[in-house]
């Protein structure tokens, strides 16, 4: 009898485990006109999908040759349909097309785009972000599988949109949410081949993998990615984030074996992390001690490290009761740290400098004074957002000498601040690189640590006084005249040259140190370049509620907020000084930094 039981629980298992609704959208584009580039394996792709997948368990919907309203209407209709599946379900989305990026956002690009001329292959495009962001605030309970096999290297695109300044080979990294794997058919910035007998290499390799049973879901996406490697030479992307197990295939049974206890830190751990500390403790070397905690961070010796970094940073904030001001000061007195009294002149960043602690931004000031915000009607490649406006910054403001490097964020996040998110540097190096892959609001919670840590107001420019401090005074396209090279800036090289002069060069594919570079007259640097910075203002195309005094814009799409100073992967007309970017507050890509202000006290 006890053999008739078992051998019925164990039948039972796969039924109990796949109890669970499923439900997949799958989309094949491949009619697209001349222009954009046709393709020719989307509908075998989503049918090899189909099949497993109804395999599976799933109940499938398909969208073939999409217009850009049958897309939206397809990912809402799905995203209600897993609303209404309740607890636990999983959702498989997956679309197989054209898809681009500008750079800073990704689109799917529908079949009724007709033109690459304009702006229109952005205005006409979904934003992926869309269908992630749609997907996790209306079925937030599911866990999504979201798959783009997109990026086609027979997209057409010979020149950048009105908005999209530059087109990039392949789809940018996302934010990852909770809950939610998301694969690319192939690596950030480069393209997925549309060869492949019946179905294209991505999907085939797909369809095969998602069958086997007994292999958890993440697990298999990595198989995908060898065996694509490993055929074409393509790199696949994945990223996921607090994703529970899923066996999309079933999984094997296995005695229950008891979860272990939590372990403390070993009797040899507590050891070692006490002989070190004996020989740390007395040190002044904020970095040593911040690699401590990082290395002992399961015992307490990390928090005695963590109060001897708060000991420290009040020791070298601490001046001599001396003031430094001398007895007439012929540009503006402020006070710097705690209680230091300085002189400096608005206007000469490249000699007077201040920090506000040891691990805080190097701030210049940079003096009161009118200008004319946008372009000339004359400046060449100039975009019709850039009408001009009279401004008038009525007090002189500190502003960051560089763009916020990973150095200054790392100890944001080793004092608990900057809500613990760190920033991936994609390999490239933190230190003295900008740190980018940062939203809005992970910018404005960065300013919000520094201002509690200082007791100053630190804070983001607003658009009108990032133009102002890259101009320097100046009323040329850039700050150093009307052409650039890659010699004078960090951005794509290898595009076509600015049409007010210039020459190809180099294109670095990365960011580069944040003192590369001269600086501009009053000492700021990479004003042009490296990384588009946040702004504060909402975006407004018209800039009609610009207030003319440097304020921040706080009409418009505030969903979107200003970016300035064009980055390493764009054309060298998106560096101008006038031109004006966007970005959706939410996103975090690897093109993105910001530089603070500080407001002096009257």
């Amino acid at each position: 009898m006890l053999r008739v039981v078992i051998v019925l629980l164990v039948l039972l298992i796969p039924s109990v485990a796949q109890a669970e609704k499923r439900l997949a959208l799958l989309i094949g584009n491949e009619s697209y006109s001349a222009e954009i580039g046709r393709l020719s394996n989307p509908h075998n792709d989503v049918a090899q999908l189909e099949k497993a997948l109804k395999g599976l368990g799933f109940e499938v919907a398909i969208e073939q040759n999409a217009s850009l309203g049958a897309l939206t209407r397809a990912v809402n209709a799905y995203a209600r349909r897993l609303q209404a599946a309740g607890t636990n379900a999983v959702g498989f989305f997956y679309y197989s097309g054209h898809g681009a990026s500008d750079g800073t956002t990704n689109y799917l690009i529908p079949v009724d785009v007709k033109t690459i001329e304009s702006g229109e292959l952005w205005d006409e495009s979904l934003r992926l972000t869309e269908v992630t962001r749609k997907l996790k605030a209306e079925a937030g309970n599911a866990t999504h599988f979201v798959v783009f096999d997109a990026c086609r290297n027979t997209l057409k695109l010979t020149r950048p949109g009105s908005r999209a300044i530059v087109q990039s080979k392949g789809f940018v990294p996302v934010a990852q949410e909770n809950g939610m794997l998301i694969a690319y058919a192939t690596a950030e910035g480069e393209l997925a081949s549309d060869v492949g007998s019946g179905a294209g290499p991505y999907a085939k390799a797909l369809a095969e993998e998602i069958v086997r049973p007994g292999v958890e879901a993440v697990t298999m996406f990595r198989r995908v990615q060898v065996r694509v490697r490993s055929a074409i030479g393509q790199e696949p992307w994945l990223g996921f984030s607090a994703l529970g197990e899923v066996h999309l295939a079933g999984v094997q049974v296995e005695p229950v074996k008891p979860t272990p206890a939590i372990a403390s830190p070993s009797p040899g751990r507590l050891s070692e992390a006490a002989e070190a500390w004996g020989a740390t403790k007395d040190t002044t070397n904020i970095a040593m001690l911040e690699a401590f905690i990082a290395r002992y961070k399961d015992t307490f010796f990390a928090e005695l490290a963590r109060a001897r970094v708060d000991e420290i940073n009040k020791q070298q904030m601490a001046v001599v009761a001396t003031s430094k001001v001398p007895a007439r000061c012929d540009g503006v007195e402020i006070t710097v740290g705690q209680n230091e009294r300085r002189c400096l002149r608005p206007g000469a960043g490249k000699t007077e400098q201040f920090k506000d602690c040891p691990t805080c931004p190097e701030m210049v000031l940079v003096p009161a004074g009118n200008f004319t915000m946008g372009s000339p009607a004359n400046e060449l490649e100039r975009s019709i957002d850039e009408a001009q406006v009279q401004v008038s910054i009525s007090a002189p403001i500190a502003v960051g000498r560089f763009a916020v490097t990973f150095e200054e964020w790392d100890a944001c996040g080793a004092d608990r601040g900057c809500n613990g998110y760190k920033p991936s540097d994609q390999g490239w190096g933190r230190g003295k690189n900008p740190v980018i892959n940062v939203n809005w609001d992970d910018a404005k919670a960065y300013a919000a640590w520094i201002s509690g840590k200082t007791g100053k107001t630190y804070r983001l420019l607003s658009e009108a006084e990032r133009e102002f401090m890259a101009r320097a005074g100046t009323t040329t396209a850039f700050w150093w005249g009307f052409s650039i090279t890659p010699k004078q800036a960090n951005y794509d090289g290898s595009a076509e040259p600015y049409k007010g002069g210039g020459s190809k060069g180099e294109y670095r594919k990365r960011t580069v140190p944040v003192d590369s570079f001269a600086p501009n007259p009053w000492g700021l640097y990479n004003v042009h370049g490296n990384v588009w910075e946040w702004t504060e203002d909402c975006w407004d195309a018209s800039k009609s509620g610009d207030l003319g005094d440097g304020r921040a814009r706080t009409t418009g799409d505030c969903a979107k907020r200003v970016v300035r100073g064009g980055s390493w992967s764009y054309n060298p007309h998106s560096l101008r000084s006038a031109y004006r970017g966007w970005n959706y507050a939410g996103d975090r890509n690897l093109n993105l930094g910001f530089r603070l202000a500080r407001t002096l006290a009257p």
